[in-house]
């Protein structure tokens, strides 16, 4: 049994951030994991979601092995439904606990986490089990947002107090906002060698899918401190020309041989 603190997802699981999730694929939020991929790798996901980037791996090392891990039962299922639907035949999906997997030493050949480390209590200790399931010569590819380098613009105090919040409920639900630009060093702490890392931005060209988002999850704050912050940001999206640009950190690790 784990003893370590469960991971609260702050964005929760509503119908509308299952939607949001389920937008991204293995080629955009994967991309920097797939020149490491080949035919037949064995490959595990940490923090799977509705599985619509495992599917895309699983097309990608097929018929190689793919397992989709995450701690919410319910995500599991509905990313068992979408891989029923694609027809993905080498992927299955479980509930677990990414600090305390049930796989033996060396079982996969590749792990893979995106948004899953900024949720994280204690990332080292993941990191390390990733360390732990891989094949000597395996690679880990992980993902964050840094929200230190988000842009938005125009510039509005709205804007500016409603991502504050947010950041505010990710960090008292154990979450690290900044988790981005420390996911390498998590990765040396746990004993990958060549390590390299890069960022990217995603653009919101419906600035008011990303703003309805976070509002939706601040409507459900009790605190009074939080009220109205979600309609200022849903405001602020309405603003001609307005640009949210989220920053993702990524970071690439190899097991020793």
């Amino acid at each position: 049994m784990s003893t370590h603190p469960v991971p609260t997802y702050t964005p929760g699981y509503s119908p509308g951030a299952v939607r949001f999730m389920a937008r991204r694929t293995a080629a955009t939020h994967a991309h920097f994991l797939l020149p490491h991929l080949t035919t037949g790798t064995r490959l595990l996901d940490l923090g799977c979601g509705p599985g619509t980037v495992t599917v895309g791996l699983a097309e990608v090392v097929a018929p190689g092995r793919v397992v989709g891990v995450d701690a919410a039962a319910g995500q599991a299922e509905t990313a068992r439904a979408h891989a029923e639907r694609c027809g993905a035949g080498n992927v299955e999906f479980e509930s677990g606990d990414a600090a305390a997997l049930r796989f033996g030493p060396g079982a996969f050949d590749a792990v893979f986490a995106h948004a899953l480390f900024e949720h994280l209590p204690d990332p080292l200790a993941v990191a390390r089990e990733a360390y732990r399931v891989l094949a000597p010569s395996g690679v880990v590819g992980v993902c964050s947002p840094d929200w230190d380098g988000f842009l938005l613009a125009p510039a509005d105090p709205r804007a500016d107090a409603a991502v504050a919040a947010y950041r505010t409920v990710q960090t008292r639900a154990g979450g690290d906002t900044g988790a981005g630009r420390k996911l390498a060093g998590w990765l040396l702490g746990a004993g990958f060698t060549r390590v390299t890392t890069g960022a990217w931005y995603e653009c919101y060209p419906d600035r008011k899918r990303i703003a309805e988002y976070l509002a939706a999850r601040l409507d459900r704050e009790t605190d009074t401190a939080f009220s109205g912050l979600g309609d200022g940001l849903r405001a602020w999206a309405d603003a001609p020309g307005a640009l949210f640009a989220q920053a993702w950190v990524w970071a690439v690790g190899h097991r020793p041989a």
